[in-house]
């Protein structure tokens, strides 16, 4: 425990870690002042498809499909931010020169990369809370409660949330993308120890997620047999699916299983790397 509080305190102090919180609180304002200043717009054209069938009244423009609207980016911009911060979690020792005097304390090898692991696991959950607080707080500002009314792009398929279940789904969802987004960290933590500077962990996560997305995207056969296997799958599904009528329990259990087995895996590797580390290096 006081490993992690230490290094819980060496990450927040630095002003690296603060560059994610702007570059969110800058997304989330921007996406809703422009949101605001073009409500009918946005309204129009999501409901055009239903408008000849349907008769839609009410707050459809709330803080609940704005918070929807801006969480389907969650998987681009916020994986990168978090390897801002879990891929300079070792790499940072060796960019310092400290890592030779890290490994020579009388603390545990296991330990210590335990600790540095759990940090980076915090900084996500904080970093995904943040985004959370202030997409809600300023959206109940700007645009107030109502019923959610999720559109199925490419499809002719809506899903009607009443107002009253909208908060704990919103919860739910959040705590999802928690758990989603803690692979994206794994996987920055795992480069961080096997490089000497932050540059590559960052890069090379980046590279990650966007070859999975790519590749989980093509039509093909192929890569449609192997798609139930990526973890960008799962990621971008298992929040998702809290915002379906009705919830599909099975598909949630099985993407939180799948991300959890992947976060095993990547901290047993980063691990086995970490203690085989060369003190002299």
């Amino acid at each position: 425990m006081k490993l992690f509080l230490l290094e819980t305190f060496k990450t927040f102090s630095r002003w690296r870690t603060y560059i994610s919180f702007a570059v969110i609180a800058l997304i989330v304002i921007l996406t809703e002042v422009v949101m605001k200043l073009s409500g009918d717009e946005i309204v129009n054209r999501m409901l055009k498809p239903f408008q000849r069938d349907f008769f839609i009244s009410g707050n459809v423009l709330n803080v609940w499909l704005i918070t929807a609207f801006i969480m389907n980016s969650l998987h681009i911009h916020i994986p990168f931010l978090i390897t801002l911060v879990a891929g300079d979690m070792v790499s940072s020792e060796a960019t310092a020169g400290t890592i030779r005097f890290l490994l020579i304390r009388p603390p545990s090898r296991i330990r210590i990369i335990t600790a540095k692991y759990l940090t980076a696991l915090f900084y996500t959950a904080i970093l995904v809370i943040f985004f959370a607080v202030l997409c809600v707080c300023l959206g109940l500002t700007l645009f107030g409660s109502g019923d959610l009314i999720v559109h199925h792009y490419g499809q002719f398929d809506v899903a009607f949330i009443p107002e009253s279940e909208v908060p704990v789904r919103i919860f739910l969802s959040f705590i999802a993308a928690i758990w989603a987004m803690s692979v994206v960290a794994s996987i920055a933590f795992l480069f961080s120890t096997l490089a000497e500077n932050s540059i590559g962990p960052i890069i090379g996560t980046m590279a990650v997620v966007i070859v999975f997305l790519v590749l989980g995207s093509l039509p093909l056969d192929f890569f449609r047999m192997l798609k139930p296997y990526f973890f960008t799958t799962h990621m971008i599904n298992l929040w998702q699916q809290f915002l379906e009528v009705p919830i599909q329990w099975h598909v949630i259990v099985r993407s939180a299983i799948v991300l959890g087995i992947h976060n095993i895996c990547l901290f047993l590797t980063a691990m086995f790397m970490f203690k085989r580390k060369d003190i002299k290096s």
